[in-house]
């Protein structure tokens, strides 16, 4: 890992006497080289220079960014009075600068650039506190109230926070009129830092993002008159602390302490998240947690808690394996010492005010895909592809030549559009599946095992790395969104190169229409987050300020509204979860509907502008966003609970399901009614695009449930999810059981499999294209492949 290294420049005496002295930048560059050098913050190398001549710190900056090396991050930090020349020319003014003399008495923001821009090292940051009472030249420049420090200050690499741009006073010929006010800007970073609240995701890390934000927010509340500014152009994010003070969130030590066992179960995905996203004090904190829940005294908690621990040790496993024993870590930061852990949760009364159902037998989840896929685009040559490994086959069936195929592969996360989340499992390699199942007549004791049917394997061709782990294609076919938590990019035609890269942006999803693509902003707000709408055509972008720290969101059938609500829970128990509604093309909040008292897990528009919201607050509810009421709620009483749910393509019928080792439910969506109760070995399932069938896995296989009938019409044997229906309702698409990182097509009508997508890993996802000719899939480690299979759909 590089250094971390800070130069921190304070000049406060000055020998021309037009320059006012100053008392801030004394305090301002002790308290931050203070914090800035507490390894238990942010672990800084620091170098301190009070009121230097010009030639002395000139030499200081050109020896701090030559020294450095590619993965050092480097800090340079001014404080001082900051003036412009006759052309309009930036300079920071030292302890011998004369205004009549700029030129060889004080440092030109051309020189410091030229420095910045030789620097080798890939994260490189630049703040500058400046005080600008002073900033016009001699004989004074009319008209001009910005000195805009950021044109200054532009290139890849680095990263520029500025306390304004606005001069902010009158200056007429020699004298400034005017007090230096104190630097609010400085306090608050210092602030931020020090006590660990510019920590705005709480995943334990404080980037210049988050820190930007924070201290932006606080000093525009207190100083209207001052904005400041930021500009950078970096890859990924720059870790500036560790947030010292980071306990576990309330909302989740409220749950885990919570004496209802659905509480403490819906707590899991919290501690899941936290895990992902934070560092080793966080993660470490919810392994230790998540142990406590594996003897938890209900064996439906304790079975998921067991479940969640052991992915985490096999994924962290895998990634030291993969990362191996010299390499860096994924995000550069402080290495704190090993803190106090937080105190532990506070033991709750045994109740059982929350009835449970018995479990299943398999509680590992299987999450729905979310996005729609749309058209296939144009393959490219195959890269290599490793000897496969040979697995029993269950038939004696000739098998067909391949087809081609399309790959796009990609980095992992939590969950994609086309989907990727899941079980971890070990990396199988793949080659020829062929699977005999058969049409048993066509009721619910179809077993699969009469009537031969052939399926051969599909080979992928293309590859792409390092564009993110969630992906969705547009549904005019002329676009594929790919992205992470972080990034997001934008291809079409070939594919050759993005079309537009979108950094520290959440995919969220396309319009229904393919117009518009949301995205979220990877840095928080102090009063939530950005949502941002692009138009894909023009690029115009329309922002909403969405209330929460992570959001859901839903286009209207139409694509001229958005719902989005905040998926973490209340900050107290009871505490409100509001949806907002929002217009796409000016921004503007619509609605707000009230209700929900806990975050929301999923959303959709019915065809009839019905907006259904299902929440961790155990209720599915269905709004009318015109007259912003509820208009019926499903579950939160009678053991029915719900945590999440999807919604049929008509708007007739809802699945919701409660979590692992839960039944998924069926309900009528006019009446409200309960429809049937499925057993299910993972939760969620998926309905046909005609709204007809409802696939969903139990430890039978997968059973397609006719929603006309009333009845289960197929049981696909050896078939497992991840699921997703082809357009044309008549094709299935479905993880392999006994080799996971197989993908089998079915016959939908007759039970039969079609075709085998051999994968290098277990599979997480997948998505259909509209025309049906083209399927997604996702894998563990971080694979994404395009396949062409319009000769099976």
């Amino acid at each position: 890992m590089g250094r971390r290294i800070a130069l921190l420049i304070a000049t406060y005496e000055y020998q021309d006497p037009g320059l006012r002295q100053l008392t801030s930048p004394a305090h301002d560059a002790e308290a931050l080289a203070e914090v800035l050098r507490d390894p238990a913050v942010a672990g800084f190398e620091v170098t301190t220079l009070v009121n230097q001549p010009h030639h002395v710190v000139g030499e200081a900056i050109g020896d701090f960014y030559r020294d450095r090396r590619g993965d050092d991050l480097a800090l340079l930090y001014f404080t001082g009075h900051g003036l412009k020349d006759e052309e309009g020319r930036l300079y920071l003014a030292m302890s011998n600068s004369r205004r009549d003399s700029l030129l060889f008495t004080a440092l030109s923001a051309e020189q410091i650039d030229r420095a910045i821009e030789g620097c080798v090292s890939r994260q490189k940051v630049l703040i500058l506190d400046c005080c600008y009472s002073g900033a016009f030249g001699a004989r004074g420049t009319k008209g001009d109230t910005s000195v805009q420090a950021l044109e200054r200050f532009q290139g890849r690499g680095r990263t520029v926070l500025t306390a304004s741009d606005a001069t902010q006073y009158s200056f007429e010929g020699d004298q400034a009129h005017g007090h230096a006010a104190q630097s609010v800007f400085t306090r608050y970073l210092v602030e931020g830092l020090r006590d660990g609240s510019a920590d705005l995701d709480g995943d334990g890390d404080i980037t210049l993002d988050e820190l930007y934000s924070y201290v932006h927010d606080r000093v525009v509340e207190e100083m209207p008159q001052q904005r400041p500014k930021r500009q950078d152009n970096v890859e990924g994010r720059t870790v500036i602390a560790s947030n010292i003070n980071w306990t576990l969130p309330v909302y989740l030590r409220n749950a885990v302490a919570s004496p209802l066992a659905n509480d403490r179960l819906g707590a899991l995905d919290g501690l899941a998240h936290l895990h992902r996203i934070g560092n080793e004090r966080v993660r470490a904190t919810v392994v230790e947690e998540l142990r406590r829940l594996t003897e938890d005294d209900s064996r439906l908690v304790s079975g998921a808690a067991g479940e969640r621990l052991r992915g985490l040790v096999v994924r962290a496993d895998a990634d030291a394996r993969e990362q191996g024993p010299g390499s860096a870590a994924a995000k550069q930061g402080p290495t704190p010492p090993s803190p106090t852990p937080p105190p532990p949760a506070p033991a709750r009364a045994v109740s059982r005010l929350a009835p449970e159902l018995p479990p299943e037998p398999h509680p590992n989840p299987v999450p729905q895909p979310r996005s729609r896929a749309a058209a296939a685009f144009p393959p490219s040559a195959p890269p290599p592809t490793p000897a496969p490994t040979q697995v029993p086959d269950r038939s004696t069936a000739p098998t067909p030549a391949p087809a081609p195929a399309r790959s796009l592969v990609v980095p992992r996360s939590r969950h994609a559009r086309l989907v990727i989340a899941g079980a971890i499992a070990l990396a199988v390699a793949v080659a020829v599946i062929s699977v005999l199942l058969a049409n048993g007549g066509g009721g619910s004791g179809s077993n699969g095992s009469a009537g031969m049917a052939s399926a051969g394997p599909i080979t992928p061709k293309k590859g792409f790395s390092g564009a993110g782990d969630r992906i969705e294609f547009s549904a005019d076919g002329k676009t594929l969104a790919i992205g992470d938590e972080r990034k997001v990019s934008l291809w079409s035609g070939s594919m050759a190169t993005p079309d537009v890269s979108l950094d520290k942006q959440a995919l969220r999803g396309f319009s229904p229409n393919g117009k518009i693509l949301a995205t979220q902003s990877a840095a928080l707000t102090t009063d939530g987050v950005e949502v941002r709408l692009r138009n894909v055509a023009t690029g115009k972008t329309v922002t909403v300020h969405a209330n929460g720290g992570n959001v859901v969101t839903a286009f209207s059938a139409d694509g001229k509204t958005l719902a989005t609500a905040s998926t973490i829970v209340a900050q107290e128990s009871g505490g409100d979860v509001p949806v907002q509604v929002w217009n796409v093309f000016d921004g503007k909040l619509r609605a707000t509907l009230t209700g929900h008292t806990n975050g929301v897990e999923s959303m959709a528009f019915a065809p009839d502008g019905t907006l259904v919201t299902a929440s961790t607050d155990h209720t599915v509810r269905l709004w009318n966003v015109t007259s912003k009421k509820a208009t019926k709620t499903l579950g939160g009483g009678g053991g029915f609970f719900v945590y999440d749910m999807v919604l049929s393509p008509d708007g007739k019928v809802i699945a919701t399901w409660a979590g692992d080792e839960q039944p998924v439910r069926l309900w009528n969506t006019a009446t409200g009614k309960l429809i049937t109760t499925r057993s299910a070995v993972k939760p969620r399932g998926v309905f046909s695009p005609d709204s007809k069938l409802f696939a969903y896995a139990d430890a039978g296989g997968v059973r397609l449930w006719d929603i006309d009938a009333g009845r289960v019409t197929q049981t696909l044997r050896g078939a497992a999810g991840p699921l997703r229906f082809a357009p044309d309702s008549k094709t299935l698409a479905a993880a392999n059981a006994d080799h996971p990182s197989t993908v089998m097509l079915w016959d939908a009508t007759t039970g039969s499999v079609t075709g085998n997508l051999p994968g290098a890993n277990a599979l997480t996802g997948l998505a259909f294209s509209e025309d049906g000719g083209t399927l997604g899939t996702a894998y563990e480690k971080s694979q994404v492949s395009l396949w062409d299979v319009s000769r099976y759909s």
